[in-house]
């Protein structure tokens, strides 16, 4: 009895050990299948933040773009639009043109097949856009694609095929493209035909002067020829301070007193105005205005103002130049009593080689590149360039451009004049307010009258 107790106990003593151990083990088991199931949930959640932080720089990156990005799914129903595609949702006008040619070539995109499409749209303002569909496919479908076999055999099953999960859509606005590309042919075109002229005139004088025994009439012929070259060496070199200016780098800047530029720019223009027989009436800015800017870039600009209007009146007439400023802006005005320019040229006249009155033009030796140039150092200085003409009464030309700090002649008046109306050079800094609109008329034979606009100190 007592041998059969003793085996008992151990038996149940090793049963109880062994329970133990599977029970310890069977624990163990579980937490380990508690904390793999931990960092499953936690790895999941990485790779959900990791794939919303990708999906947020995606949709940032295609607001930042200029294109318009649309995206459908294969039901051509539209899953995102970028910032620059709202435009073209429900809209009006132009824009629903559009959205209709948009939702006409998504469609030929479902069916497989990228589109291309141009579109002039008359506004205003006037754009040419380029739309371009694309279908999107999965070409992870199969996992691996076709096989080596498949490849060789050129066997193509409907698995093997992407699927077609939508369609991309994106609008390009080439309108300043296309501008820019006419008018360097247009450039190319007028810069050929302005230096072909004078120098076709040059070889056909010095062919006759060859062949010339008058004395007197040799002496018209080589005048003409050193005509016909000044006027080749003035293009040439309008060219050379036109394309500096286009150049893009910035001006030198410096405080430039107005009055120095006035005196120099008229000095420059007078003994062809005294040729002329025009009057250049120049009344002294303050000295105290003062713009920051390239001193010789704003005295060019001024002299071809000038220049252009003593080229563009007749005998006998005057032209003003005068200056002022609000403590915001400078205006400098450039006023002629000449023929005028129409009201259909107004547009234009910045434009480089395009002259009103081309007869004129060629008498007086014009260029056509003046008021390009000036156009130009406004923009560069931040300013614009204004015209206001009357057809047979003259034109008043105001190169406005900002004041620099300091000192400055401002009176206390509060009235306000209404600023030109064809703007040369659109300011880049956006600003709506301009010294041409806190300038009153001037009074009979005296400056312009400088008035302080409201609320300014």
């Amino acid at each position: 009895m007592t041998a059969t107790a003793a085996v008992l106990g151990l038996v149940l003593v090793v049963g109880v050990l062994a329970a133990t151990a599977v029970f310890r083990r069977q624990r163990r088991t579980l937490g380990d299948v508690r904390d793999e199931m931990a960092r499953t949930a936690r790895e999941a959640e990485r790779a959900r933040a990791r794939a919303d932080e990708a999906r947020r720089r995606l949709v940032y990156a295609l607001d930042a773009i200029p294109q318009a990005v649309l995206i459908t799914d294969d039901a051509g129903r539209v899953v995102f639009r970028n910032t620059s595609a709202e435009a073209f949702e429900s809209a009006r006008h132009s824009d629903a043109l559009v959205e209709a040619a948009i939702t006409d070539l998504v469609g030929s995109a479902l069916a497989g097949h990228a589109e291309h499409r141009a579109i002039d749209l008359f506004g205003p303002p006037r754009r040419s856009l380029v739309i371009t569909t694309t279908p999107l496919l999965d070409v992870t479908t199969d996992g691996r694609g076709l096989s080596e076999a498949d490849d060789a055999h050129e066997v193509e099953s409907e698995t093997d095929r992407p699927a077609l999960r939508g369609a991309l859509a994106v609008v390009d606005d080439v309108s300043e493209r296309r501008r820019l590309e006419a008018t360097r042919r247009d450039f190319v075109a007028n810069i050929s035909h302005e230096l072909r002229t004078p120098i076709g005139a040059v070889g056909l004088l010095a062919e006759t002067l060859l062949a010339e025994d008058d004395p007197a009439v040799a002496q018209r012929l080589a005048e003409r020829i050193v005509n016909e070259a000044f006027r080749l060496a003035r293009t040439v070199e309008d060219l050379l301070v036109l394309s500096t200016i286009e150049s893009g780098e910035t001006p030198e800047l410096e405080r430039v007193p107005i009055h120095q530029v006035v005196a120099e720019a008229a000095e420059r223009i007078r003994p062809a105005a005294e040729q002329a027989g025009i009057a250049l009436e120049v009344n002294e800015p303050d000295r105290r205005i003062a713009i920051q800017g390239d001193r010789r870039q704003v005295t060019s600009a001024l002299s071809n103002l000038l220049d252009n209007a003593v080229k563009y009146s007749d005998a006998g007439s005057r032209v003003e130049v005068s200056a002022a400023t609000d403590g915001v802006d400078v205006v400098i005005r450039v006023r002629d009593h000449g023929i005028g320019i129409p009201k259909a040229d107004l547009e234009r006249v910045f434009e480089r080689f395009y002259r009103v009155d081309q007869a004129r033009s060629r008498a007086t030796g014009g260029t056509g590149l003046g008021l390009a140039i000036v156009r130009h150092v406004a923009s560069n200085h931040l300013g614009e360039v204004r015209v206001d003409s009357r057809l047979g009464e003259g034109s008043t030309f105001e190169l406005i451009l900002p004041s620099a700090s300091g000192p400055v002649a401002v009176t206390d008046d509060q009235s306000i004049r209404p600023s030109l109306g064809v703007v040369g050079d659109s300011r880049a800094t956006g600003a709506s307010e301009t010294a041409a609109d806190a300038i009153g008329d001037a009074p009979e034979g005296g400056e312009p009258e400088i008035v302080r606009k409201k609320g300014s100190a």
